[in-house]
């Protein structure tokens, strides 16, 4: 793993790196709200374009048409990871048979790439739902810097195909993880969010206080 955004009040990444890019939404207590287009970029010079796995958890404010959850070429085409009528699509080579999308609740999404095999496959709530030769390719990281877009749809085709939602978390991995490792994660679900240094500061002071307070009662007894 090499990012993880547990977006709880925080864009910031759980490991250190760089954090993750607002196009226009709200980050609360509950996760990233966003509505069409107003979705999330990373940066990264950690991820490898060509070989990753990208995790997230979301819930979609509608699912009838194309939905866009991710954009690999800097929004410059219409090709990319999406939602169809609520079925699980990489555009323009499969969709899923299974309609797992329904609007306004979380589902778990997983897409790998193998850079060694150049295999697509995606997962919905711990289940595949397609893989497909990528000898184009399609799904490699082609923007600058490996900007990756997360529900903002391509200038392409005028931003049209997206909707709004709420993110619960984002986790970004090198290398195409196993079936059974989806799986794992879908079943341990969202990570544990870290505390901004100011509120690690707090804790420590309160505990600090709440040792010296200890201290002088104990002195003060007979």
């Amino acid at each position: 793993m090499v990012h993880e955004y547990a977006l709880r009040g925080s864009l910031n990444d759980n490991l250190g790196g760089t954090p993750l890019a607002s196009l226009g939404g709200q980050v609360t207590a509950l996760g990233y709200v966003f509505a069409a287009n107003q979705g999330l970029t990373l940066s990264s010079s950690l991820l490898n374009p060509t070989d990753f796995s990208l995790e997230l958890s979301f819930k979609f404010d509608a699912t009838g048409g194309w939905r866009k959850i991710a954009d690999f070429h800097d929004r410059a085409d219409d090709t990319g990871f999406y939602q169809l009528n609520g079925n699980l699509s990489f555009y323009p080579v499969t969709t899923a048979g299974a309609a797992d999308f329904v609007a306004d609740i979380n589902v778990h999404v997983v897409l790998t790439r193998d850079g060694a095999a150049n295999t697509v496959t995606g997962y919905v709530n711990g289940q595949q739902r397609f893989s497909f030769n990528d000898t184009s390719p399609l799904a490699t990281i082609t923007a600058g810097n490996n900007k990756l877009t997360l529900f903002a749809d391509d200038f392409a085709t005028g931003q049209g195909e997206a909707t709004g939602g709420t993110v619960n978390y984002v986790r970004i991995f090198n290398g195409a993880l196993t079936a059974a490792e989806v799986t794992t994660l879908y079943s341990t679900g969202a990570p544990s969010a870290i505390p901004e240094p100011s509120t690690l500061t707090l804790l420590a002071a309160g505990l600090l206080v709440g040792i010296v307070s200890l201290r002088t009662r104990a002195k003060q007894r007979p």
